[in-house]
């Protein structure tokens, strides 16, 4: 057996053992005493993970190995997807954003590149590969995988096991500009929510309010399924928005403080969206938990509440609309109105202002400016709310 070098570890050896399976793995701190390390897991990815995770903790938290030119690009994505976990778990990265990464190394970047070796890491040939990513998952895609690289690769330069990042260089990415963002008219908002009130699937499922109430803040649909009744000031008329939901691998839905702090904020609302909260709550007895509840009460998914709306829209004018689409109303709207881009961002939560609006104007403030011009086309009220007032 090859002696290992300090701070390097053995191969990685997984078993099944009762209902699971647990991995070995061997390694030599950096004061050159031998370890082995025993980690179960419920499947040969889970166990695998722990070990690597708990190996890259052992060596203080940043994986920090003795690679060589010899090492497998997998094997260096494995230890930093394991210092990524360590980011979660103290907070400072989202889980779902370690979903995703995960899941792209594994169907991606481990199935493209995970076998080269990290001295043939060149530019030229992880370009390549990028442009055929592009090819056949599209930009997005594309731009995830790029970053991803660049991550994994700028903490190999970190950690002394390559001299360059290789992805710096890669061509740069192009989106086909014909893609942009389409908003709703306010003859088509009328006509939208007009769909969604006659189909009773959309009404079982409680979509002509929600598309009503993002309609009436711009909200994402992670943050509009996040609101609670305790975040809503029906005196005042006013949101406060502070989380969103997101699906964690191993733990469900989970409520997720918003990714920023533009993104927590309140928001008044226009009167007829108070008045439609009113009676949803008169409807439906409700003064906690969320208010677009499941029917048991408790977070709504995301992914398929999307899936909701596309089956409503298919077949129908507004087989392009997304829930996207009621940012981008939201934000035509204001904009037409004579707001500026500074209420804008106010109202839709975005970070990407200059240093001066962000420390001397705030973000959190309440605008009544953006508030007049949503009032301005109020949708008609429900036959829910008409019922429950």
């Amino acid at each position: 057996m090859k002696p290992l070098g300090l701070g390097e570890h053995g191969g990685l050896s997984v078993v099944r053992e009762g209902s699971g399976f647990v991995a070995y793995l061997r390694y030599r701190d950096h004061a050159g005493r031998g370890h082995r390390l025993k980690r179960a897991g419920k499947s040969r990815a889970e166990a695998s993970r722990r070990a690597l995770k708990a190996y890259s903790d052992a060596l203080g938290m940043t994986g920090s190995a003795d690679f060589t030119a010899r090492s497998t690009f997998d094997e260096a994505a494995a230890l930093w997807l394991a210092t990524f976990e360590g980011q979660v778990q103290r907070g400072a990265r989202s889980p779902s954003t370690l979903d995703e990464y995960r899941y792209l190394v594994k169907r991606v970047i481990s199935p493209g590149v995970g076998s080269l070796r990290l001295g043939e890491l060149t530019t030229p040939r992880l370009d390549r590969f990028v442009q055929a990513v592009l090819a056949d998952r599209g930009y997005a895609t594309a731009k995830l995988t790029r970053s991803v690289l660049s991550g994994i690769c700028g903490w190999l330069v970190r950690q002394g096991a390559i001299v360059s990042n290789p992805v710096r260089d890669l061509t740069p990415l192009e989106q086909n500009r014909d893609r942009t963002a389409r908003a709703l008219s306010a003859e088509e908002v009328v006509s939208w929510l007009a769909l969604l009130d006659a189909d009773d699937f959309a009404r079982r499922l409680e979509l002509p309010e929600l598309a009503r109430f993002m309609l009436a803040t711009g909200l994402r649909l992670g943050e509009a399924l996040g609101v609670t009744w305790a975040d809503l000031d029906l005196v005042v008329g006013s949101v406060t928005v502070q989380r969103t939901i997101i699906r964690v691998q191993g733990q469900g839905l989970v409520a997720k403080r918003v990714k920023s702090r533009a993104s927590e904020r309140r928001l008044l609302l226009p009167s007829w969206c108070v008045d439609l909260l009113k009676a949803r709550r008169v409807r439906l007895g409700a003064f906690d938990g969320p208010v677009f509840a499941d029917a048991k009460g408790g977070w709504r998914d995301r992914s398929n509440v999307g899936k909701a709306f596309r089956r409503v829209r298919d077949g129908s004018d507004f087989e392009w609309v997304k829930t996207h689409t009621f940012r981008k109303t939201v934000a035509t709207l204001l904009d037409g109105s004579g707001a500026s881009a500074r209420m804008i961002a106010d109202q839709l939560g975005h970070s990407r202002v200059s240093m001066t609006q962000d420390v001397y104007l705030g973000r959190r403030v309440a605008n009544a400016g953006n508030l007049a011009a949503l009032e301005s086309y109020g949708p008609s009220p429900t036959d829910a709310d008409t019922e429950g007032s």
